[in-house]
């Protein structure tokens, strides 16, 4: 950091030279740019490094904010985050602060990481069908190469505090890759602040840099609005719990590109069934409710289905239902819903991937694998 604020002194002293003859100020003009592209350069080098120790994710610090951390001046800050700019790894515009788009992945130090931990908010029994299995998939995965795989339960990571608990853990189970699951804003966040070797198994919140392995939820969803509308429906509703999970908020947004001018009816509820069943009256109970609903979350389609069925509603002659998420329960659904369905194995892949990234000593980068689920054609719609 001192050195960079000497390099500035330096420039400042061939600025004040510029009143020497003709010759004089050409030497002098040569040895600030020359010194001041030196600078900007070593400022680059600071400030990608800073980036791949996860100082910053998302956003960096404003232009003035630099320039106080580093003792430079505003003009060589800009030179710094132009090369940063020109190699990929921020992006800007005008009037706003600069947006990390890509972490270089780096070496770093072997450490002996012989297990996985599995964080999450809610046991096995919360769990979906699906989920289990890409866990169970995981690790089978990870056996071949010697390590373990442990499910780490914490109701109190979805707490507002929650950086409390993650440290205790953290520093219970030791060296290990941490696979996050329904992973909260603020746990990304806590792990992505810490460097610690990780992957997020679902969506990213805004603003956090982690490798992660995510269904394509906006896409999908995009195509069953277009779906429900080529089946004829004109009303079409989104049946979501009422959370916080990014996958949730692009599913929303996903359908609602495929609705276009016919809109969506958003259904939210608490996600229990008594909540799912009160939700869903209240909609189907006016002029206008939907004929084509797509539901989050598969065991919510087992809900829905039942009671469009008490409440005199035939699927899909007057309502037409698909399933974003798949489970193996649907099968014994009637009708069986269409629904969206990613192999176990093909995620679980993907995941491990990028755990043996860091146990091979990469860091892997820091963006989203998303992967395009397959649609499966049902009777519901």
């Amino acid at each position: 950091m001192a050195g960079l604020a000497r390099g500035e002194e330096s420039a400042s002293a061939a600025r004040g030279g510029l009143g020497a003859g003709a010759g004089g100020r050409t030497d002098a003009c040569m040895a600030m740019i020359l010194r001041r592209d030196s600078l900007a350069a070593q400022a680059a080098v600071i400030l990608r490094a800073e980036i791949e120790a996860g100082t910053w994710t998302g956003m960096l610090p404003g232009e003035l904010t630099l320039c106080r951390r580093l003792h430079i001046s505003r003009a060589t800050v800009r030179g710094a985050l132009a090369k940063l700019e020109a190699d990929g790894l921020v992006r800007g515009s005008k009037g706003r602060r600069r947006e990390i788009v890509k972490v270089v992945p780096v070496r770093r130090a072997a450490v002996a990481l012989s297990r996985v931990m599995v964080l999450s908010p809610v046991p096995h029994a919360g769990l979906t069908v699906t989920k289990l299995l890409w866990m169970d998939a995981l690790r089978g995965e990870l056996t071949s190469r010697g390590m373990a795989m442990e499910l780490v339960v914490s109701a109190a990571v979805s707490l507002p505090r929650a950086h409390r608990v993650l440290k205790d853990l953290v520093g219970q189970h030791g060296d290990a890759v941490w696979i996050l699951l329904r992973a909260s804003g603020p746990v990304q966040k806590w792990f992505a602040g810490r460097g610690l070797p990780c992957a997020v198994a679902g969506s990213m919140v805004s603003g956090v840099a982690l490798p992660a392995v995510d269904w394509d939820y906006f896409a999908a969803c995009r195509h069953a609005a277009g779906r429900l509308l080529a089946r004829g429906a004109r009303r079409l509703g989104l049946v979501i719990p009422r959370s916080a999970l990014p996958g949730d908020e692009e599913s929303e947004a996903g359908f609602r590109e495929g609705a276009g001018r016919h809109g969506v009816a958003v259904i939210r509820h608490d996600g229990t069934p008594d909540g799912l069943c009160r939700a869903l009256d209240g909609a189907m109970g006016q002029s206008g409710a939907p004929d084509g609903l797509l539901v989050c979350h598969s065991t919510h389609t087992l809900t829905v289905l039942g009671r469009l069925q008490q409440q005199g509603f035939r699927v899909p002659a007057d309502v037409r239902v698909v399933a974003r998420d798949d489970d193996p329960m649907l099968l014994h659904a009637v009708p069986v819903p269409a629904r969206y369905e990613l192999p176990p194995g093909r995620y679980a892949g993907q995941l491990a991937r990028i755990v043996f990234q860091w146990v091979d000593g990469e860091v892997p980068a820091a963006s989203t694998e998303r992967l395009l689920p397959s649609f499966v054609s049902g009777a519901s719609i």
